[in-house]
């Protein structure tokens, strides 16, 4: 295309980025396209009409890999998303974008086929990591919504338009550091291995989580980078939540220099759940500013690198049962469900595999939910001064039509209203309501200022 957009239609990222953008007006920019296996210009890559244009070859293998290792991405520093304008004349689904010739620390992002405009995406890349890193964009397959497949394999005659590729510092969201789940899932949604949906649960609104897959890592909720952040000058973080799962292993995920860092629960996590409990993470290290918080469920590892196994003895490992079958430990960096000398994968009884079907990921509940009641993000260690009692504001009617009422304890100073995209699009200052009836259908944040000097966000519905 001859014009380039210069904002992300849909969403309205800040002014900041340094790399790039790669805009293909003149040339491809250096982007080639290879086979998964390496073969270097595998396909054809041409500059046509302002795009990049890569003409997909069969006899190539599967997952093409759009390319460009000098890129020089300062993924260390100031670039935390990717954008990336496309028409897809293919069959394939979805694309990982990572550093040049790894194949970690990348973000996903489904995409439609057979597309007869071009459609903006955008990718959260804060995993990514290097000064100067290039970029591989690995060409797959949809099969499920999370994001995980199977290969694509080229066919001749299939290609893909690219109009830009845009690195980006930051997203404006709005800064949300108190979430409750009456309604939505507030902008939580599924990371991988994982599902999320709002529900209510003894009468509470609910963000409900299950593990989705048998696999040896864990399932993972994330607030998403495109719809809020969390202010990371909040230090501390309380999670109120009722675990009906056998899983029992419950992680935060931050940044931490730039780097996703995992912050343990200070309270034991426990399984089977009859009641709520609140789990508070000490942040102190995590960085200031944008943060996209990530829950981490899992099955906690039993077995001990340094001790002394016998023969029949049972472990967990990568939520797997792992049976000693050599009277010797597994040697680092092995892990018993990938060690198959001295371990093989059972059932809880110990029964080997593929008897019994035994799987890795056996040990995780996919049948049984994790209720979350409520995350608050401050500056307070314990819980004392937090819970239902501090939740000073209440909305009604929620869903609304023409007014929005706001319930606080103390005298409210400022309301504000923005849409999903981050877009302020109404407010109202020292009253206790807000006008929504010209706003279109769905899911809005309003932010409440009080005199008291605290800032409240919540999401409601307007019908």
């Amino acid at each position: 295309m001859n014009t380039k957009i210069t904002y992300l239609f849909l969403l309205l990222p800040l002014l900041t980025f340094a790399q790039g953008p790669f805009n293909f007006d003149t040339s491809t920019e250096g982007f080639s396209c290879n086979s998964t296996g390496g073969a270097a210009g595998a396909h054809t890559v041409t500059q046509s009409a302002g795009d990049l244009r890569v003409d997909f070859v069969t006899g190539q293998g599967n997952n093409p890999i759009i390319k460009k290792e000098d890129a020089a991405i300062n993924a260390d520093s100031n670039i935390n998303f990717i954008e990336i304008r496309l028409k897809n004349l293919s069959a394939m689904s979805y694309l990982r974008l990572c550093p040049s010739g790894t194949t970690a620390n990348y973000g996903n992002v489904l995409i439609t086929t057979s597309d007869t405009e071009y459609k903006t995406y955008t990718v959260d890349v804060t995993a990514w990591t290097g000064a100067a890193v290039g970029i591989d964009i690995l060409c797959k397959k949809n099969t499920v919504a999370s994001g995980s497949g199977q290969g694509y394999i080229p066919v001749a005659g299939e290609s893909i338009l690219i109009d830009y590729i845009k690195p980006l510092a930051n997203l404006v969201t709005p800064e949300v550091n108190v979430f409750n789940f009456d309604a939505t899932t507030e902008g939580f949604t599924d990371l991988t291995r994982s599902a999320a949906d709002q529900a209510t649960e003894s009468l509470r609104g609910t963000l409900k989580i299950n593990c989705t897959t048998a696999a040896s890592t864990n399932a993972k909720v994330a607030l998403s980078s495109l719809v809020a952040h969390v202010e990371g000058t909040n230090k501390y973080a309380h999670i109120t939540l009722k675990n009906t799962s056998t899983n029992t292993l419950f992680l935060l995920n931050g940044k931490v220099g730039g780097v996703v860092t995992t912050f343990n629960p200070i309270q034991t996590y426990t399984p089977s759940d009859t009641d709520y409990k609140t789990y508070d993470f000490d942040l102190t290290t995590w960085d200031s500013g944008y943060q996209f918080p990530e829950l981490n469920f899992a099955v906690k590892n039993t077995w001990l690198e340094t001790a002394t196994y016998v023969i029949g003895d049972v472990v967990i490992s990568g939520n797997t049962y792992c049976k000693n079958i050599s009277g010797a430990n597994s040697v680092s960096p092995a892990v018993p469900h990938t060690d198959t000398t001295n371990w093989a994968i059972c059932d809880v009884t110990g029964a080997i595999a593929p008897a019994v079907g035994a799987i890795v990921g056996g040990a995780l509940d996919l049948t049984n939910s994790v209720y979350v009641d409520s995350i608050v993000f401050n500056n307070t260690l314990g819980t004392a001064d937090f819970g239902y009692a501090n939740n000073t504001i209440s909305l009604y009617p929620n869903p609304a039509q023409e007014v929005l009422n706001i319930s606080s304890s103390n005298s409210i100073t400022k309301i504000e209203v923005y849409d999903l995209l981050g877009k302020k699009v109404a407010s109202n200052d020292n009253a206790s309501n807000v006008n929504v009836s010209d706003l279109g259908k769905g899911a809005y944040i309003v932010k409440v200022v009080q005199e008291n000097g605290s800032v409240i966000a919540k999401q409601f519905i307007k019908e």
